[in-house]
């Protein structure tokens, strides 16, 4: 902020004390809120009953968020699933230490995959089976037709609208002797994985089309050139999705849909980088690496657990019950449950997302990581979503956004591309608002990207004025995130209406102009610190 971003003669220690001041105004403002989050969090515990909030089964004495049914199921059944993962892995090395035959590998996928399905689903599996059987039988007849992206697109996407409307099919429906098959107990419902299933199905038969048509241009070498991770023997999972697969059979179809360490969180990643994996395990993350990233993992699982333990605010937030806890928050307190909603939102996904990963990993299936930044590090909505929920994002640019035009077309297909997010994680309307509201605060941001990136505007970007709007707007635009993403999936639009009625007084004003101030320093940390990156020799992260 007080270093021109253009200017060469500026010394590389006075950008690293810009880096470490801004840095570390960054952290003082957040060890105060954690501090004040903790002390209300706890005074709340002590003068209200939140509903939600119970007695927790691991720490005698504490109690504990379980509100979030997604997460209480993970952590009642962690247990049961790490032995799971690990009979997976016994068996799957044990098999490959007697036979390396591929195809005795994707028949132990399968046979694995459905005694999965089985234990989880009973015999709801069979409808999922019986959707792949469809996709298969329909990809044999119909691949290399013009219109058989559109079929694929509209028959799985009216399957899963479908599902999620009746809650699931009945076998009673096709015949009254099969009733008794729904009344099985379930540990989770099949239409409950349909999602994650549509994706793996739409990503095989595109990549089978595109085989057929020969759509995908070789871009071999010149993405060798410029990708840090590959060389002439090993390749990255982005030049693995960019290669047709040599098989595409009923047995691959059904191994790799199945895939029991993905199967119920993901990450998904391509048909064509998973079936070149199981032929060639993933070559860019070593051992040593893996090791890390599980004690990175182990850390990130303690910080959930102390945060469910000691900070109430997602239950508060989403429990229409508590809601009179919220009306009685003060503009600060609002602004810190608001945070740590978010917060609370990101430790959850990526604490499940790196289990099931990390899973895959011993298996030498490797899939994109869903985090790649902080939720903090983030200051524009393109860099925000590139990094959350990576693996979708990279799915939709390849199946959805691309075919509908890409950049060219970005402003219009973006309306598209969100519209499915939000159909496709939940049929709601708080979903719908959040996924268009995601749109309205992309489009400007996109045209004032590409206004200043124009020739005519390069010695302005050299100035300490582009530095201080680029800043400024970043902090304004941390706001609205924070209120697309509690709209989708905290407050809803009710609560976002009593937030901001709260904030529309002279404190509520007073305390917004300091959450600026604070935004904005950060941003500039954020832009900084990517700048570090690139001098450090760290890759692109994509923003």
């Amino acid at each position: 902020m007080f270093i021109k971003p253009g200017d060469p003669k500026a010394n590389l220690t006075l950008k690293k004390l810009e880096l470490f001041l801004s840095f570390a105004f960054t952290m003082l403002a957040l060890s105060f809120m954690i501090t004040d989050a903790y002390a209300y969090s706890q005074n709340l515990i002590s003068t209200n009953k939140i509903v939600g909030v119970k007695e927790s089964p691991y720490f005698p004495g504490k109690n504990i968020d379980s509100e979030d049914g997604q997460l209480r199921i993970f952590l009642e059944c962690l247990p049961v699933v790490l032995m799971i993962a690990i009979s997976f892995i016994i068996l799957r090395r044990g098999i490959f230490y007697f036979s390396q035959s591929k195809i005795l590998s994707i028949y132990f996928y399968i046979v694995f995959g459905i005694a999965f399905g089985i234990f989880l689903h009973t015999a709801g599996i069979c409808f999922l089976l019986a959707l792949i059987l469809c996709n298969y039988v329909f990809a044999k007849i119909l691949a290399r037709n013009k219109f058989f992206p559109i079929l694929v697109w509209i028959g799985n996407l009216a399957f899963l609208l479908l599902a999620e409307y009746y809650d699931g099919f009945r076998f009673a429906w096709f015949n009254q002797s099969l009733g008794f098959l729904d009344d099985l107990p379930q540990l989770l419902k099949w239409h409950r994985v349909n999602n994650l299933c549509m994706l793996k199905i739409i990503s095989f038969m595109m990549d089978y089309h595109w085989k057929l048509t020969d759509k995908l241009v070789p871009t071999h070498e010149k993405h060798i050139v410029k990708c840090d991770e590959c060389s002439e023997k090993i390749f990255c999972l982005k030049y693995r999705a960019e290669s047709h697969a040599e098989i595409y059979t009923l047995a691959s179809f059904l191994a790799y849909t199945l895939y029991a360490p993905l199967y119920l969180a993901g990450p998904t990643t391509t048909y064509n980088s998973w079936i070149s994996q199981v032929y060639l395990p993933q070559q860019t993350i070593s051992s040593k690496n893996l090791i890390i990233y599980i004690l990175r993992f182990l850390g990130t699982f303690l910080v959930l657990l102390w945060f469910i333990h000691n900070l109430y605010f997602p239950t508060i937030a989403s429990n229409i019950e508590n809601r009179n806890i919220l009306l009685q928050m003060t503009p600060y307190e609002l602004i810190i449950a608001s945070y740590f909603i978010l917060k609370w939102i990101w430790l959850k996904f990526i604490v499940i997302w790196r289990f099931f990963r990390i899973w895959a990993l011993f298996d030498g299936i490797e899939s994109p990581e869903n985090m790649g930044r902080c939720m903090s590090n983030n200051y524009c909505f393109e860099g925000f979503w590139r990094m959350w929920h990576r693996a979708f994002n990279q799915w939709l640019i390849r199946y959805l956004f691309i075919p509908l035009g890409g950049s060219r077309y970005k402003i219009y297909n973006i309306w598209v591309v969100f519209g499915f997010v939000a159909i496709w994680h939940d049929l709601t309307l708080s979903l719908l608002f959040w996924g268009w509201g995601m749109c309205l605060f992309i489009m400007p941001e996109v045209l004032v990207k590409a206004y200043f990136a124009q020739t005519k505007m390069a010695e302005f970007r050299k100035t300490l004025s582009f530095s201080w709007m680029c800043a400024i707007s970043g902090g304004v635009y941390e706001c609205l995130m924070v209120i697309a993403n509690l709209v989708g999936f905290s407050f809803g639009i009710d609560g976002l209406i009593q937030t901001i009625q709260k904030l529309m007084d002279w404190d509520g004003i007073m305390i917004m102009s300091k959450v600026m101030i604070v935004l904005t320093i950060s941003t500039h940390f954020m832009m900084l610190y990517r700048k570090d990156e690139v001098r450090r020799g760290i890759g692109s992260k994509g923003f």
